[in-house]
């Protein structure tokens, strides 16, 4: 018991420190000093990830990061922070506000003219929440399937049983949807494949070396999805196009 609390007093202490340098980060951006407020949330952030991992709070230490990058004119670097903070906190507004303001600032303009407008409408869905979100939805759509079948098995009255039929056959596929959902997420966090472009031009090559041809240019603040990789090179598509780019030349999110 005494060792629990120990432990209990230790996390409420780190979280106290960890709001003690939220605060003073605050200052500093409050004074106008954005680099040096830029450097305190990623101290934070660091110190989270060593220690615990990081939690949804975290949302608003990237939100603020990438406000601070934004007074600095750091481009993709607020992109990457408003990006992970909607990792954290898919429906933070304020973040997905302030990432589509500096997404507008960005050179490229890169439209996917092979995009079929009800997968983007069905991923954007997806991404409103976070994967242990979609999964609880899957746990409980399941369950409520497994009521359907018994009630379905079990009832006697016809009206019951139609009932319990159709409640268990949406309700399975609900299941897999959300449970597809979830686990795309997973997959999506886990490796990483979204990247943002952190140099001011790039060119994407034909081959993974840099006497490959030029196939299009890309400027600081594009995402792209990473779909291979060769050594120090990165296969990244964006829209339609795809080319090879050295991985200093990008960060992923």
């Amino acid at each position: 018991m005494r060792q629990i609390v120990l432990v209990i007093s230790l996390l409420l202490s780190m979280s106290m420190a960890a709001q003690v340098e939220f605060a003073q980060a605050n200052a500093l951006y409050n004074e106008g000093k954005y680099g040096e407020a830029a450097n305190q949330y990623e101290q934070l952030i660091n110190d989270a990830k060593a220690e615990l991992g990081l939690t949804e709070e975290y949302a608003d230490v990237y939100y603020n990061l990438g406000n601070a990058y934004y007074k600095q004119g750091e481009l993709a670097q607020a992109i990457l922070a408003y990006e992970r903070a909607l990792r954290l906190k898919p429906r933070m507004k304020d973040a997905k506000e302030n990432l589509r303001f500096v997404e507008s600032k960005i050179t490229d303009r890169i439209e996917d003219t092979h995009s079929f407008f009800l997968q983007d409408w069905l991923i954007g869905f997806r991404n409103l929440f976070k994967e242990q979100t979609w999964m609880w939805w899957s746990i409980v759509l399941f369950s409520l399937m497994l009521v359907g079948v018994l009630l379905f098995l079990l009832g006697r009255e016809s009206v019951v049983r139609k009932i319990a039929f159709h409640c268990a056959w949406i309700s399975l596929l609900l299941c897999l949807y959300t449970g597809i959902n979830a686990i795309t997420l997973h997959q999506r966090d886990l490796n990483r494949s979204e990247a943002v472009i952190t140099q001011g031009v790039v060119n994407a090559k034909s081959s993974p070396d840099r006497s490959g041809t030029d196939i299009f240019q890309l400027h600081e603040g594009t995402k792209v999805r990473i779909t291979d990789q060769l050594g120090n090179w990165y296969l990244v598509r964006v829209a339609q196009y795809e080319g090879w780019v050295e991985n200093i030349l990008l960060e992923r999110i």
